[in-house]
């Protein structure tokens, strides 16, 4: 036999489906699960102003140096990632940053 669904375990059940889907979904995305954004890697620029997309042609920024030593991590202007993601930061390039990346801009850490 089917049981009857009332008002109060409906709620109860929509409040918990509300609840869970939000995790679910950032734990998803934190573990690549997001399809084509975890391919893209830090040269992802899903949400920068266009400004900002043509600042990192300008400097042009690629993810993977040709010259090992100068490589972001080794940068003034890189801000290194925290909580264990894959991707930093630049002050002057917006968006994610790869460690091993490049830019025209490079400053040796002093």
């Amino acid at each position: 036999m089917q049981e009857k669904l009332n008002r109060r375990d409906f709620l109860f059940k929509a409040a918990m489906v509300g609840a869970v889907a939000p995790a679910l979904a950032g734990t998803l995305a934190a573990c690549g699960g997001g399809g084509d954004t975890a391919a893209a890697g830090c040269n992802d620029t899903t949400g920068l102003a266009p400004a900002d997309i043509t600042m990192r042609q300008t400097l042009k920024y690629v993810d993977a140096t040709t010259d090992p030593a100068k490589a972001c991590d080794g940068c003034q202007l890189y801000i290194a990632a925290t909580g264990g993601a894959a991707c930093g930061k630049c002050s002057v390039v917006k968006g994610p940053i790869a460690p091993k990346g490049y830019c025209t801009s490079w400053v040796k850490k002093a």
